[in-house]
This record gives structure tokens, C-alpha cells and sequence, in this order.
């Protein structure tokens, strides 16, 4: 009796994990659907497309799509870049550090996190009207970069806390000095925790949408995310586009996680571990 409760529950826990599966998969489904129907809306998407077609592509490449993930690929390319170049040696410094201000720094920098993006926005308008990198890839990247510095830096901090010290201190009498050690020693031990870092800093700029719609207003450097939210909001009828053009910006972002899991598993588990 209590293996067949044992079996009872497995099988039960197995439906339930498989319906929470599907519900989440739904979504993903019902885009690939929608695009396959060029004449369909979003009130009378079939279930099952009875006569597909790529038109749906075919107009969302058309319409600029290509000129989206462009704009969007290099953006999330360079705020991965500046915030790693910011983030990395500001995380070693802060777990070498034994000082009461280290906690403030690290409140600060969650504080910073928790500002709206949309004041943030607005602020960053105003000023980068004043330095005239509006429409520009510089202007998107510093913007995304926001949101990928304080997480990098906390992440990768935390995960700095439990490298050997006794490793450090032997590069230190080696005559390497801190840039030295920071480069030969700490990153090549960070590696994960580096790589955890750059892939949801990328997630983040590649997701962004209310900077693409505050910081730029030229057609030719929408992100993938603005372009999306133009074919949603057009007169015309562009439902297949959409669901098209969504597909496709969704596939970089799942191509990067899966080839990257295996560090960005690994450098979560550390670096959580203190």
C-alpha cells in the first residue's frame, strides 16, 4: 500500500509539473501560431493556422525588422561590456575591503536599483539631450548599463568573497600588483560568476523597452523591442508581423542562455553561497 501511495503521488506531482509546463509554453506556442497567420488578429487567432504562411516574416523584415536587432545586438553587446568593465574591478575592490562603508556602498547600490526606470528616463533625456547623444548607440548603452552594474557588482562580489585569499596574497608576493592580480588571478577564477553577469546584463538591455522609446526617435535606431511595440500599435493590419518579429527577437536572447547555462548555473550556485 505505501508503494502504490508512493507511485499515487509521483504521478501526481509528474501531471502537475507537465500542466504547469504547458500552461507556461502556451504563450510561445500561440506566438509561432499567430505568425503563420497573415490574415488573423488578435481576436480571431485560430488554434491551429489551416492555411499558414510567412508573410508575417516576410513584412517584419521588411518593415525594419533587420535594422532592430541590429541596433538592439550592438546595444546589449556594449552595455554587457561597460558594465563588466565597471563592474568587475569595482567588485574586487569592494571584497578586499574590511570597512563599515562596504555595507553602505552595497545599500547604496541596491537603492539604485529600485528607482523607477521611468524616472530614470526621463532624467537621462534631459541630459543626454544636453550632450547630444539622443538617438545614439552610446546614449542606449549607458541607459541599459544602469540596471547591469549594480546587479554585476553585487553578484560578483559576493562570489570575490570566497576566492582563496592565500591565492591572492601569494600573487601579491610575486610582485604582482592589484590590476595584476585582478587580471591573471581574479577573473580567470570569476569566470562563471563574469559570465552569469554579462548574460543578464545582455537579458536586460536586449528586454529593454521604455529607454528605446524615451532616448530614441529615429525610426533607423528603434531596438528590436520599439519596432515590436510599433507593429503592435499600427493602424495596419500587422498581427502576423508582430508575433513574426517577436519570435525572431526572442530567439538571440534563448540561443545565449542555453549556450551559457552551464556557467550561468554554476556562477549563481557560488555566488550565493555567502
Amino acid at each position: 500500500m505505501r508503494q502504490i501511495s508512493r507511485r499515487g503521488r509521483g504521478w501526481f506531482w509528474t501531471v502537475l509539473t507537465v500542466a504547469i509546463l504547458v500552461v507556461y509554453l502556451f504563450p510561445v506556442y500561440w506566438m509561432v501560431s499567430a505568425s503563420l497567420q497573415p490574415g488573423a488578429n488578435s481576436t480571431d487567432t485560430e488554434w491551429f493556422p489551416s492555411s499558414p504562411g510567412l508573410e508575417g516574416y516576410v513584412t517584419a523584415f521588411e518593415d525594419g525588422g533587420l535594422e532592430g536587432l541590429r541596433v538592439s545586438l550592438i546595444t546589449a553587446l556594449g552595455s554587457v561590456l561597460l558594465t563588466l568593465l565597471v563592474a568587475v574591478p569595482g567588485a574586487y575592490a569592494l571584497s578586499r575591503l574590511r570597512s563599515r562603508s562596504v555595507s553602505l556602498g552595497l545599500v547604496l547600490l541596491l537603492l539604485a536599483q529600485m528607482i523607477p526606470s521611468i524616472v530614470l528616463a526621463n532624467s537621462f533625456y534631459a541630459m543626454f539631450n544636453t550632450w547630444g547623444v539622443l538617438n545614439s548607440y552610446l546614449g542606449l548603452i549607458l541607459a541599459n548599463s544602469t540596471a547591469g552594474i549594480p546587479f554585476a557588482i553585487i553578484l560578483l562580489r559576493s562570489f570575490m568573497l570566497r576566492l582563496d585569499t592565500e591565492v591572492i596574497e601569494a600573487a601579491t608576493l610575486d610582485g604582482l600588483g592589484p590590476l595584476g592580480t585582478l587580471r591573471r588571478i581574479v577573473v580567470p577564477l570569476s569566470r562563471n560568476a563574469i559570465i552569469t553577469a554579462g548574460v543578464f546584463t545582455f537579458l536586460f538591455s536586449w528586454g529593454d523597452l521604455l529607454f528605446g522609446l524615451t532616448l530614441v526617435t529615429k525610426t533607423d535606431m528603434y531596438p528590436v523591442t520599439v519596432f515590436i511595440y510599433a507593429l503592435a500599435n499600427s493602424n495596419l493590419n500587422t498581427w502576423a508581423a508582430t508575433m513574426g518579429a517577436s519570435l525572431i527577437a526572442s530567439l538571440p536572447a534563448l540561443v545565449l542562455v542555453l549556450a551559457a547555462q552551464r556557467y550561468v548555473k554554476e556562477g549563481v550556485i557560488t555566488g550565493s553561497g555567502r
